[in-house]
C-alpha cells in the first residue's frame, strides 16, 4: 500500500532521477523578458476603437474625388489618395479624423474629415486556460465572464474558477488586470458580474491540485517506464 509518507519520499526522490537528465542537455540559459506592468483598471467606457476588419467611410466635402469607403487592413492601416499608407487601427473616430486633417494640412486648401464607421468586424473575446474548448468566442450581444467561459465548453475539473483574470485593453493601450470570482454564481451565491468588452482575454487559470498533476504527467510517467504507479510499487517492495 502506497502510504502518504512514501508518496512525498517518491516525489523528493524524483529531483534525483530528472537530474541526469538535466546534465545531459547541458547549460541553457533562456533570456528573461521584463514583467509587462498592468495599468490600474477602470469601468469607465472608452470611446469605440478601429479594429483589423473594420470598415470605414472617409469624406473630404473640399476634395470630394479623396472621399471613399475603405476597410481596415490586417496589419492595421488604410490607404489613402494624396497621403498612402494610414494607421487606423486602435484609433476612436475623433482620433482618427484629427490625425487625417493634419495629415492634409499642407496638401488642400481646407484639410477637413469626417469619418464614419461602417460595418464592423465580429465582436469576439478571448479564453484560455482550464476551460474545455479555449479559442475565441463570438459575442452576439452582451456578454459577461461566466457566460463567455461556459461559452467555451465550461471549467475543466483542475479549474481555479475563483480567481480568473480578465485582461483589457485601457484607452492608451496598455494592458489592465482584473480578478474575478466566477465560482460562487454557481454555488448559487450572491455575486457581481463582469460584462466584457471586445477583444478581452479571459484566462481560467489551473488549481494547485491541477499543477501537481500536471507535474505528475509531464516529468514522472512521460520519464518512468510504466508510469508514476509502477514507480511508487519499486520503492514500496523494493
Amino acid at each position: 500500500m502506497v502510504t502518504r509518507r512514501t508518496l512525498f519520499s517518491g516525489i523528493i526522490g524524483m529531483a534525483g532521477l530528472m537530474s541526469p537528465f538535466a546534465a545531459l542537455a547541458g547549460p541553457q540559459k533562456m533570456a528573461i523578458a521584463d514583467n509587462i506592468p498592468f495599468a490600474t483598471w477602470t469601468d469607465e467606457e472608452p470611446l469605440y476603437v478601429f479594429y483589423p476588419g473594420d470598415k470605414i467611410e472617409i469624406s473630404i466635402p473640399s476634395a470630394p474625388e479623396l472621399s471613399r469607403q475603405t476597410q481596415v487592413g490586417p496589419d492595421g492601416r488604410i490607404t489613402l489618395g494624396l497621403i498612402g499608407q494610414v494607421m487606423a487601427a486602435y484609433r476612436s473616430v475623433p482620433d482618427l479624423q484629427a490625425f487625417l486633417q493634419n495629415a492634409y494640412v499642407g496638401i488642400l486648401r481646407d484639410p477637413e474629415v469626417m469619418v464614419y464607421p461602417g460595418e464592423t468586424a465580429p465582436m469576439r473575446v478571448l479564453v484560455g486556460g482550464e476551460v474545455k474548448t479555449p479559442g475565441w468566442v463570438d459575442m452576439t450581444g452582451d456578454m459577461d465572464a461566466l457566460q463567455a467561459t461556459l461559452a467555451a465548453g465550461g471549467f475543466t475539473h483542475m479549474a481555479k474558477s475563483q480567481t480568473v483574470m480578465i485582461i483589457r485593453r485601457s484607452r492608451d493601450g496598455q494592458a489592465m488586470r482584473r480578478i474575478v470570482d466566477l465560482k460562487a454564481p454557481l454555488a448559487g451565491h450572491v455575486s457581481q458580474m463582469t460584462a466584457l468588452r471586445r477583444f478581452d482575454i479571459v484566462y481560467v487559470p489551473r488549481t494547485s491540485v491541477g499543477e501537481a498533476g500536471v507535474f505528475m504527467e509531464q516529468w514522472v510517467n512521460n520519464l518512468i517506464p510504466g508510469g508514476i504507479m509502477n514507480y511508487f510499487t519499486y520503492r514500496v517492495f523494493k
